[in-house]
């Protein structure tokens, strides 16, 4: 396994333990001080986070997609996880925050657009993956 493999399985395994410790922090810390249409949003970017932490996984242990374009695709998904779930989490916590976090809401719609072009690339990079 060449040390670039390395460090994005390190980072992708990190991101997995961030994950669990904010479904545990919102599943027994949160839920009770937010209302539910927060809880509800809170619980659109975990599961969005969840979703794309599997989907970089099966990328980052796959054979069958271009090298040069792997590291966009975590790029983008990464960004699109941060923007999208981000600004989800922190709107859904804004009962709990010193600012009033609402005006991160743009953000939202540019992480899933990050995501869509995560995507984008995924199939691009199969399509470039040279037999062998």
């Amino acid at each position: 396994m060449q040390h670039k493999d390395k460090i994005q399985g390190l980072l992708l395994s990190l991101l997995g333990a961030v994950t669990v410790v904010l479904g545990a922090w919102g599943a027994h810390g949160l839920k009770d001080q937010i209302t539910a249409e927060e809880y509800q949003r809170f619980e659109v970017g975990l599961f969005y986070q969840v979703f794309h932490l599997i989907v970089l996984l099966v990328i980052w242990s796959s054979h069958k997609i271009s090298s040069r374009v792997k590291p966009w695709i975590y790029r983008f998904i990464g960004l699109g996880i941060l923007f999208f779930s981000g600004s989800l989490y922190l709107m859904s916590a804004q009962a709990l925050l010193f600012f009033d976090p609402l005006f991160l809401g743009p953000l939202t719609p540019i992480g899933g657009l990050f995501i869509l072009i995560g995507w984008s690339l995924l199939g691009w990079g199969i399509l470039k993956k040279k037999r062998g």
